[in-house]
């Protein structure tokens, strides 16, 4: 005789028990502080959505796609369009992680339509504004002389503001002229630096060893003025100070990064080393690079192209072409 087949079926998982668990496994997978707050920030405004229209949805596991929908609809009325998009993508995450972990068996989310957000496009530093912060640093004192090698390092590797501050003494190869970077899910990649921001990371070091006498290869790279490690107020606070005084009009630190990107593109680099070189997962947002600064590349072509610069050589004929 076959004996009958037993299903188990969970008993659906309570919101804060879903969320915590969730919470919990990103943390464990090395994302940052940053990420996980930008997602507690999202379910903390779940919560008072609840609250506020007295919903009975006492689990995710049996959250319609109607009522996530009316969660965004409420969001927008106060927030931001693009605000808005990463509740919405913070959300997608969650019921993915949800079906995935076998705790629903569809996603609702699937059924819920984003709002359309038209992206700003990013304040990119150019070279000529780089030079004139740069050639204002007082590179004879220890916090100018670091400032230097920081805002070089960024702008010639095209690495975020965090990984540079978590780069500790053993992950810079001045040699070689590359680091190890640790970026989002703590993914470790390779980034490069070029001769002058070598020179500028070897002075600096000279001169943190002479400040603070032997460093250990754990002590972090980029160093307050009393041997502590920077934080990223601080050094967003001095890029926005250098640029006032070199007469500009302050741009994000993040700025740095988008201008390598545009600078690699404009100096014939291509979009997948791009994608690599910047940690990205996807092509999206490198695409977006290579779509905002077409035109850029149209008028680099205009100026190289190589049938152009054979005009000399070529046997062309008078008359127009038709």
């Amino acid at each position: 005789m076959m004996m009958p087949s037993l299903s188990f079926t969970p008993e659906p998982l309570p919101w804060e028990t879903a969320i915590n668990a969730f919470l919990q496994l990103k943390r464990l997978s090395g994302f940052s502080a940053g990420t996980l707050e930008w997602y507690e920030v999202t379910f903390r405004l779940l919560k008072r959505f609840h609250d506020e229209h007295q919903l009975l949805c006492p689990s995710p596991c049996t959250c319609s796609p109607e009522h996530l929908q009316a969660f965004l609809w409420w969001l927008s009325r106060k927030d931001r369009p693009i605000t808005v998009h990463t509740k919405f993508r913070a959300l997608r995450a969650f019921f993915r992680w949800l079906v995935k972990e076998g705790l629903r068996q569809d996603n609702p989310m699937v059924k819920v339509t984003p709002l359309k957000v038209n992206e700003p496009l990013p304040k990119t530093v150019s070279e000529e504004h780089f030079a004139k912060v740069f050639n204002i640093i007082p590179l004879s004192r220890f916090a100018g002389l670091r400032d230097a090698a920081l805002f070089s390092l960024a702008f010639d590797s095209g690495a975020r503001l965090s990984e540079l501050l978590n780069l500790r003494l053993c992950d810079i190869d001045l040699l070689n002229r590359c680091a190890k970077v640790k970026g989002k899910g703590n993914k470790e990649r390779m980034i490069f630096f070029g001769a002058l921001t070598g020179q500028l990371l070897s002075r600096y070091l000279t001169a943190c060893l002479t400040r603070f006498g032997s460093l250990s290869q754990d002590s972090f790279l980029f160093l307050t003025n009393d041997g502590r490690k920077i934080s990223k107020r601080q050094v967003q606070d001095r890029w926005k100070k250098a640029q006032q005084r070199a007469g500009l009009t302050p741009l994000p630190f993040h700025g740095l990064r988008h201008g390598f990107a545009r600078m690699w593109l404009l100096r014939g680099g291509d979009a997948f080393s791009l994608q690599l070189l910047l940690g990205h997962t996807s092509t999206e947002i490198t695409k977006r690079y290579v779509t905002l600064w077409g035109s850029d590349l149209q008028r680099l072509h205009r100026e190289k192209s190589p049938i152009d610069s054979l005009a000399s050589l070529l046997k062309l004929p008078r008359s127009r072409l038709r």
